[in-house]
């Protein structure tokens, strides 16, 4: 159920819900193999397009709830997991950083996660976390949803010149065998032209 209510490596133990035999992490760009194990490696990826900065984070549990009480200081990260509980949802942070006289206009649920096994996995939004309330037997799922909605883009976004907007994009767990994917972005609007940007990650095996 949904608890009441910037960007390491997540990094994800043996047997937890990708079910590899060792622990690993995320980083940006396509898979190598055999790429040697940084200590610090760049973590975020980023674009710039017409002014307009796009970075996707994906922030460990630590991280997720600062950003959360960044937004409200008495926030509860509404996605953590105990420890050992396989997850539920794969949460990126996205940042858009403004510097364009031209309005953006963002459309979450046009986002897609394309892992190389596996569908295609698109976000989960407010109606999903309602039905999701429903299920598990929550006595209120409107308030429970209520909590969560001011940290995720849900419906159509616009951020106006100068301004800097952070929200989390939630999807589903990513399926069991997987090297890296593909975040795309099939609808941000600059001006009156429509683009589309795609952000690849990668798995990288820990195994000292």
């Amino acid at each position: 159920m949904l608890s009441g209510v910037l960007a390491a490596p997540v990094v994800v133990p043996a047997g937890a819900a990708a079910r590899t035999s060792l622990p690993y992490r995320i980083l940006p760009g396509p898979f190598t193999k055999n790429a040697p194990v940084e200590a610090d490696p760049p973590t975020a990826s980023r674009f710039t397009l017409h002014g307009v900065t796009v970075q996707i984070d994906l922030p460990d549990k630590a991280q997720r709830a600062a950003f959360v009480r960044s937004i409200d200081p008495k926030g509860i990260d509404p996605f953590a997991e105990p420890d050992g509980r396989p997850e539920r949802y794969r949460t990126f942070l996205v940042t858009f950083a403004k510097d364009s006289p031209e309005d953006v206009t963002f459309q979450p649920g046009n986002v897609v996660l394309k892992p190389d096994h596996g569908d295609p996995m698109f976000p989960v939004d407010t109606a999903d976390l309602y039905l999701a309330e429903e299920r598990l037997g929550s006595a209120d799922p409107q308030r429970a949803v209520d909590r969560v909605a001011p940290f995720i883009f849900d419906s159509s976004t616009q951020i106006r010149r100068g301004a800097r907007l952070a929200r989390m994009l939630v999807f589903g767990p990513l399926p069991e065998r997987w090297k890296q994917f593909e975040l795309h972005f099939s609808f941000l609007q600059i001006g009156t032209e429509t683009h589309t940007l795609s952000f690849i990650f990668h798995k990288q095996i820990l195994k000292g």
